[in-house]
């Protein structure tokens, strides 16, 4: 099974990467030169020479930073989105990287020092990201037993001189708390993130349990409503928010409001509290009644939505030859169908309805080659599309 290594050309990935070689495994090479030192060709060529030496390939990315925003923060996600392409073009399913022992020490500290919510303290074996499986087999050696690996077994390395310095909030916590630590203190360290990790993921399942059974928006009047708020975000956008900005949300979350959370989005709708992805909802265009019959279904966020022949009169749709094409597409508040009583807006119907903001977008309709809507679900068809023996139904439900 071929998988990736990433490698930056440091002590640490060059041993992790040796490592792999000698016990045969099929891997591929990858490096990330973000031009930032002056150090940063030799690396590159340090992991080009190895492979080539190996016969293994590698895989070089020139990233070059836009200059705004937290370098650190950038360059991660763009080597980890690199690792992601590299495994899919090569048939991959596992990245190895070199986090070690004082990795998973510095990053436990540095959680605590900041306050941060996190899945966990310190590092974990593996994660996934985006499909792919990131794996950290060296979390039980120290920084300098892999350098002594490579000085054992004469694998070229590189230093980072911005490693040496305590520029970095990481770097400063590296040198003044961890490299003075004895190998019996890191492991009982080691021992107490474990055990804190134990009881995190106890509260955390309770907190899940509470959210379930009380519900979102009854918690934000918690004590630890910011506890609450980020395990309910963070399960669906796959990352955490900093502690003020959960504390604002709170605050902001306390009546009916949409906030827009980047990628996401999260609402207050009297006792719900909903968060969903920013979409761009499809149009779907059915141009006659045969594309009909083999027209199943379609699944959009909370809700799914068929087309068939069977289900109730009032979900029902006569259709005849000069309603095609027909357009199934997410409402807008100024779309009106005729009903035997008058006129009805999805406006209004929302409104009374109290379907909050983020499952109207979700809201399909049906509209006839006459730019007419006919069918709406919760309501039903327009009049002139009634009958007790309707040709097909459009029926929705939530899932």
């Amino acid at each position: 099974m071929k998988i990736i290594a990433a490698c930056s050309g440091g002590p640490d990935s060059m041993a992790l990467l040796d490592q792999l070689v000698q016990k045969k495994y099929d891997v591929v090479a990858a490096h990330v030169n973000y031009h930032q030192r002056a150090s940063a060709k030799r690396d590159e060529n340090i992991v080009r020479e190895y492979c080539a030496a190996h016969d293994i390939p590698c895989v070089v990315l020139d990233a070059y930073y836009p200059g705004s925003g937290n370098f650190q923060a950038w360059a991660r996600d763009v080597r980890y989105a690199f690792f992601a392409d590299t495994a899919e073009k090569y048939g991959a399913e596992d990245v190895y990287v070199a986090h070690h022992l004082d990795d998973s020490l510095e990053t436990y500290l540095f959680q605590k020092k900041r306050g941060m919510l996190c899945e966990r303290f310190g590092l974990g074996e593996q994660i996934n990201y985006k499909g792919i499986c990131i794996r950290r087999p060296l979390l039980a050696y120290e920084k300098k037993e892999l350098e002594q690996y490579c000085i054992d077994h004469g694998i070229p390395y590189g230093i980072d001189e911005s490693n040496l310095t305590d520029h970095y909030a990481r770097n400063e916590l590296r040198h003044r708390l961890i490299d003075p630590m004895t190998r019996a203190q890191k492991k009982a360290l080691q021992q107490q993130i474990e055990e804190e990790n134990r009881l995190l993921e106890e509260k955390r399942s309770e907190g899940m349990r509470r959210i379930e059974t009380e519900g979102m928006a009854a918690l934000l009047e918690d004590e630890e409503a910011v506890f609450y708020l980020d395990l309910f975000l963070s399960r669906k956008m796959k990352r955490h928010l900093s502690k003020d900005h959960l504390k604002s949300l709170v605050v902001q979350l306390g009546r009916n409001c949409v906030v827009d959370l980047q990628d996401h989005e999260v609402e207050r709708h009297d006792d719900l509290v909903l968060i969903e992805q920013k979409t761009q909802y499809p149009t779907y265009l059915i141009e006659n009644e045969e594309q009909l019959k083999n027209f199943q279904s379609f699944e959009l966020g909370k809700f799914a939505y068929w087309l068939n022949n069977r289900g109730k009169v009032i979900e029902g749709v006569t259709l005849t030859e000069a309603d095609f094409p027909i357009t199934l597409r997410p409402a807008c508040g100024q779309d009106k169908i005729r009903l035997r009583f008058g006129t009805k807006s999805m406006h209004r119907f929302w409104i009374d309805s109290k379907i909050p903001r983020l499952c109207r977008r979700q809201w399909y309709v049906m509209e006839n080659a006459h730019k007419t809507v006919i069918f709406v679900p919760g309501i039903g068809c327009d009049v002139s599309h009634f009958s007790t023996q309707p040709t097909c139904f459009m029926l929705q439900s939530s899932i």
